[in-house]
Order: C-alpha cells, then structure tokens, then sequence
C-alpha cells in the first residue's frame, strides 16, 4: 500500500482546487513521474439514496482514465434504521476477489458515513485492512479518524448549518477526526449537491489517487458517438432488484418523446438483482427506458413506469430506474385517473424554489411548478432538500393548485416533494407534455414526455447533475 504524507495529499488537493477553479498554476511541474493509486472504489449512499448519488462521479472518474471495472456502489434498503455491516464486509471481500486488489478506497454521503464509520471502528470486522482510505460526505463527524484509516471530510450546507462554512484554527466547525486541515466546506451545496458536485470530485480524486484529476467535468463523446450503458431497476427505498419485470430501451423523438421505431432498441427480463444492459447506445440522442411490470394481486394490470433521462454522452453504469410495486409504496398515495398525467421530476441535485434568481425553475407546458412553498431551500437538517418533485392532480378535480405547497404525505418525506398539477391525458398518449427545467448557474434543458393516462403508467423525468 502506498502511503502519503498529509502535506503531500494537502498539496495535492490544493493543486486540485486550483485546476478546478482555473486560478493557479496546474502544477504539474511538482508531480512530475507521480501516478494515480488506482484501487476499486466503494460508494455507499444515504437515506434514500442508491447509486444515483455516485453516477456522476463515476463517470468523471472515468473521464480521468479511471477503469470502469474499479467503480463499485453498495445498495442496501433505507426502509429500515439498520446498518448491516456483515453484508457491507461481503460485498467489499467480492470487490477484492473480482478485482484482485488487496484493499479498496471507500466514499460515503450521509447515511452511508455511518456505515463506513461502524465499519471501519468494528473490532470483528476487516475494516482497517481492507480500506486504504475514505472520503466522508456530510455525515458523521467522531474526533478520531475511523478506524485510524486516512480521511477527508467534505460537507456542505446541511452538516454545517449556517456555521459560516469556514474553517477556525481550533476546529470548532464540523469536521471528522483531529485535523481541521483535513476537511473542505462548500456552504453554499446543498445535502445531495454536495456529493455530487465537480467540487468534491476534485477534492476526492487527488486524496485518493495521490494526484490531482486532469479534469472534473464529465467528458462527452461527439453526438452520433457510440456509448455504453447499463445499470439496475430497483424498488425504492428498498434497493432490491425489481425481479420479473422487463426493461425496453426505445429511440424518442427529442421534441415530443413519441417512439421513434416499431421495435425496443434492446430488451432484458430481469433477474432478481435488478441489472440490464451494457447496450451501445447513441451519445446526444433522446431515449425512453421503459419498466414493464408484471400484474400482481393487488394490480391486476401490466403496467409501464417510463424514464425520460436527458441524453447520454459518456459511458454510464450507473443508471438507476428506481420504481414500486404497482399501486404501492410511494404509488399508493398518488391519484390514478383515464384523463390526467402524472410526472416526477429527479436531479441528484437540490432543487430551489425560494432563492429568487438563484432559484431553479422546472416548467410544466409553461407553468413553474418550484414555488418557495413546494421547493424551499430549507438548510435546517431534515427539511426540504428536495431532489425529486411529484407533480398530479389532487384530489382529481382537473384542476391545478401551487397555492397548497408541498402536499401530503410528502410534505413530512425529506428529499421528496409534490405539487397539484393537473395535466390533461390521451388515452393513447397522442400528444405531448413539454417539460423544461432552468438549471440554477448552469444551462436550460427541455424533455417531453407522451400524456399517457396515470392508469397504468407513470413518467419520470431525469435531469443530469453535472451541468
């Protein structure tokens, strides 16, 4: 195992800072014949959460010439207050006996630094052993590094509260083990930006690897490129695979989300943990990924969940089509009707509605939908922090209401929200539903999804978090 001193991984991610902020030197010159540690890495995600909270990181790892075959994310049901640290310690003795590496590099966000934090501190367990060094995310803050093994904390708004997000000489601020030095505060990222963002990449990748990221965006292929894309369908929160059910891959036209083609570009049945893919798709084309799920007792229909992500442009195997049970789950609390379409928006990224022009603006046919009472900042931990919005016509009286705030039950639910919008449906889905969404600091983009009955089918819109 390498070890570097903190003043060299310190000077590392100062390097790494100043690259991503184009004020200084690149810095090359003082890492001249230094090369990346490279050892499988191991996201583990928060409340909620699945490996949508690493897909972008991923992918800049990727960009940076980081092999995809070392990028590893472990899922586990947030429906319970359980840690389960023996099938943590299995999946990581999986990682190192299919990749043969001696060691991993661990990363955890919220919920997910309390796994690792127990992990690493167990007496019972390997920890120690098997993790070369972990990267924190705005999460648990013990004085002693866990473990003892080498970390970072990176935090934003949510953990620092207000705390004037600046460091002080004696560590009075949030921080995770004895050394103020090793910790880095974005105050203005929310809870899940944080994680997510260009950022903290650079700050993970240098600790990490021992230099600093050539780059922290995410690098696109020429549209008409091919790229490889794969993941998992799970049942949320509990990340089980949704076994039985059929995933269709369809080619859509970008102004109107109608399919292109007779056939499904590719097709899976699933097995019970959930995988599909890699397909070679086309970078900067418009795709629906389509969930066909099998009737069950208390849903006597197949029925479809659509997803609607914005177009790929890099190798992606972390694609997450997180869905329930028909008519249960989050399902059971959103109205089904023959003449309205139900839609939910998701950005692995906050989305405000109270910030003025630094607000984020999500258009339905026309209609803002992120107002200060369904989308608040809300830095207080456990409230607001929205990352996806449920948009339906409540009560199912064709009639659209901003003016009731975040409705119920989704109100008391933390990462969710949900606005009465009633958007007229097709029964063959005929026309279209137009759908923009005003990235706050960053680009414009539009999907369009088909106004099929919320019967039998749902509509999610997924929205990049790397603009």
């Amino acid at each position: 195992m390498v070890i570097y001193s903190r003043r060299l991984v310190r000077g590392l991610l100062l390097v790494a800072l100043c690259v991503f902020a184009q004020g200084c030197s690149d810095g090359s010159d003082n890492f001249e014949g230094v090369f990346p540690l490279q050892l499988p890495v191991i996201f583990v995600h928060g409340q909620s959460g699945s490996a949508q909270q690493f897909e972008s990181q991923a992918m800049r790892f990727t960009s940076n010439g980081y092999p995809q075959s070392l990028l590893f994310a472990f899922e586990y049901s947030t429906a319970s207050g359980d840690n389960n640290l023996a099938d943590l310690d299995a999946f990581i003795d999986e990682v190192l006996r299919t990749t043969g590496a001696e060691q991993v590099f661990a990363v955890g966000h919220s919920r997910g630094t309390s796994f690792w934090t127990s992990y690493l501190d167990d007496p019972d367990l390997g920890g120690p052993d098997k993790v070369a060094k972990y990267v924190n995310i705005d999460g648990r803050s013990p004085e002693e590094l866990p473990g003892g093994v080498p970390t970072v904390g990176i935090w934003g708004e949510w953990s620092t509260a207000g705390s004037g997000f600046t460091r002080t000489p004696d560590g009075s601020s949030v921080q995770i083990g004895p050394f103020p030095e090793d910790n880095y505060y974005f105050g203005n990222k929310s809870h899940t930006e944080v994680a997510t963002s260009a950022e903290a990449f650079g700050v993970m990748y240098a600790f990490l690897t021992g230099v600093p990221a050539t780059r922290t965006d995410v690098a696109a292929e020429p549209a008409g490129k091919p790229v490889s894309i794969g993941g998992r369908a799970l049942f949320f929160p509990q990340n089980n695979g949704y076994g039985g059910a059929t995933v269709e891959v369809w080619r859509v036209a970008a102004d109107t989300g109608q399919r292109s083609d007779q056939a499904p570009v590719a097709t899976w049945v699933l097995a019970d943990d959930g995988n599909f893919g890699p397909v070679e798709l086309v970078s900067g084309a418009t795709y629906e990924f389509a969930l066909v799920r099998p009737a069950t007792d208390n849903f006597p229909e197949v029925s479809v969940h659509h997803f609607y992500p914005e177009p790929f442009d890099h190798d992606n195997h972390f694609v997450r089509l997180l869905s329930s049970l028909p008519g249960e789950g989050i399902a059971a609390f959103i109205p089904r009707a023959e003449d309205a379409t139900g839609l939910l928006a998701i950005r692995n990224r906050e989305f405000w509605g109270d910030q003025g022009a630094a607000s984020d603006e999500l258009y339905i046919d026309g209609l803002n939908i992120l107002t200060p009472g369904i989308s608040p900042r809300a830095v207080a931990a456990g409230s607001g922090v929205n990352i996806a919005v449920f948009a339906y016509d409540d009560g199912s009286d064709k009639v659209t209401d901003l003016d009731k705030g975040e409705l119920s039950p989704f109100n008391g639910i933390t990462f969710l929200t949900a606005a009465d919008v009633y958007v007229p449906a097709d029964p063959q889905g005929r026309s279209s539903v137009q759908v923009r969404l005003v990235n706050r600091g960053g680009a414009e983009v539009r999907l369009a999804v088909p106004n099929r009955p919320s019967t039998i089918h749902r509509n999610s819109l997924v929205f990049r978090d790397d603009f």
